[in-house]
């Protein structure tokens, strides 16, 4: 049978168990709030900060953003019928996009005029993937053009 105090047990003041995490005396990991997101942050050797955890991050958001856009794009153009189609896109945090789209021979081809400059300037830094992505939504070779022109 195992003995169970009815003392209460003594636990330590908040900034000895600070120091203790910050010591690694408890052998546990803890990831207070600020540290985390101080070491997601930092440029150190580790691998850490903004050189790979922030890169994995804008990634995966230019992934989702491209994926949205064709979400948007590809069910207009396999339900058109007259050409070319117009069509006003919207993505959160990066705004209006217009697209031009021309049927040609063996391949589409897809205009986008970004609302915003900085949608321009990420839209012509995902330009392949996007136009490999409109590839495979659509079962043929896409050909990718943005227009220099903003409105803002």
């Amino acid at each position: 049978m195992t003995q169970v105090s009815n003392k209460p047990t003594e636990r330590p003041r908040p900034s000895e168990a600070r120091e203790e995490r910050e010591h690694g005396s408890t052998g546990e990991v803890v990831w207070e709030p600020g540290r985390l997101f101080a070491q997601l942050f930092a440029d150190n050797d580790e691998g850490f900060g903004s050189g790979a955890s922030l890169s994995g991050v804008k990634t995966s958001t230019d992934a989702v953003m491209m994926q949205a856009l064709a979400e948007q794009l590809a069910p207009r153009i396999q339900a058109g019928s007259h050409w070319p189609l117009q069509a006003v896109l919207y993505l959160p945090r990066l705004g209006r996009i217009n697209a031009s789209v021309r049927r040609e021979q063996n391949a589409w081809t897809i205009e986008l005029e970004a609302e915003h400059d900085a949608t321009a300037r990420w839209l012509s830094g995902v330009r392949q993937q996007c136009e490999e992505r409109f590839s495979g939504e659509l079962g043929r070779p896409v050909n990718l053009l943005l227009s220099a022109v903003g409105y803002a």
